[in-house]
């Protein structure tokens, strides 16, 4: 009788498990985020989506699931930081299903990740999503006026894209070159672990993916166990983070990994834009 009852409280202990981490690896989640800073009063409650770390995953037929919660949160616009695919899954449905529903919803913006570019599928995909009204930024800057009011949007590539990191660098350059002081000026960049560079950039706010939020994590205490690029313990796996006068949001990103996510469900981003004098 005992080995019995041990063998069911083992099968339900099993079960219960197993239904955690499918949770985690497929709840989708939307972080609020604040961000109060030099944004001209224009822009008080300005919505920004943030979307990174897709990776192939799909929430539900035609990615309804994302598509709806990327709705709800009815975003002024949408950025997305790199990693739409997996190089080991190279089928553009799961991306082009998200890209066909949130170009409705608001002005959207990318740049790559390192998947896009190990599959050496990096064109073809910039190229479809550009032809749905995507803009695919690759070292420029564009602007999105309200009233007079301006934001600038600058974006680089991931630094796998190119056979020299200083080609990285250079594209940064180019992008500073065109930053304007007087108006609210966002980096989009896959690396989350480049604050260096962020933080000398000039930038008000810089958005970033890519860490997966360290894999694990255990909230108020461990923001994430490993991160790729940024190893064991990582400092910046996902949140706000404040780099000097820079502002960096990293996404913990919505794939679903060799090894499961826990406490850590995936997750879009949404950034409301707050002046510190209004």
């Amino acid at each position: 009788m005992t080995l019995k009852n041990n063998g069911k409280k083992l099968l339900l202990a099993g079960l219960a498990a197993g239904a955690f981490l499918y949770w985690q690896d497929n709840a989708l989640t939307v972080t609020q985020m604040t961000c109060t800073t030099v944004v001209p009063k224009a822009f008080h409650g300005y919505k920004i989506l943030h979307i990174s770390d897709l990776q192939n995953k799909m929430f539900g037929k035609n990615q309804e699931r994302l598509i709806y919660k990327a709705e709800c949160t009815a975003p002024d616009l949408i950025v997305i930081t790199g990693d739409l695919i997996d190089r080991n899954r190279t089928d553009l449905d799961a991306a082009m299903d998200l890209i066909r529903g949130i170009v409705k919803l608001a002005p959207v913006y990318y740049v790559s990740g390192n998947h896009e570019h190990w599959s050496g599928e990096y064109e073809k995909i910039a190229e479809m999503i550009a032809s749905y009204g995507v803009t695919v930024l690759e070292g420029e800057t564009t602007k999105l006026d309200l009233n007079g009011n301006v934001i600038q949007i600058a974006g680089v590539n991931d630094p796998d894209k190119f056979s020299d990191f200083s080609e990285w660098e250079s594209q940064l350059e180019q992008v500073k070159a065109e930053r304007n002081d007087d108006d609210f000026t966002i980096l989009l960049s896959h690396r989350p672990e480049l604050v260096q560079w962020y933080a000398e950039s000039g930038f008000d706010l810089v958005a970033a993916g890519h860490a997966h939020g360290g894999q694990v994590r255990i909230p108020f205490i461990l923001n994430g166990l490993f991160a790729p690029n940024q190893g064991w313990f990582p400092e910046h796996a996902g949140g706000m983070y404040q780099l000097e006068k820079t502002t960096m949001v990293v996404s913990r990103g919505l794939c679903k990994n060799n090894l499961p996510r826990i406490w850590n469900p995936p997750e879009v981003v949404m950034v409301e834009l707050v002046p510190n004098e209004v």
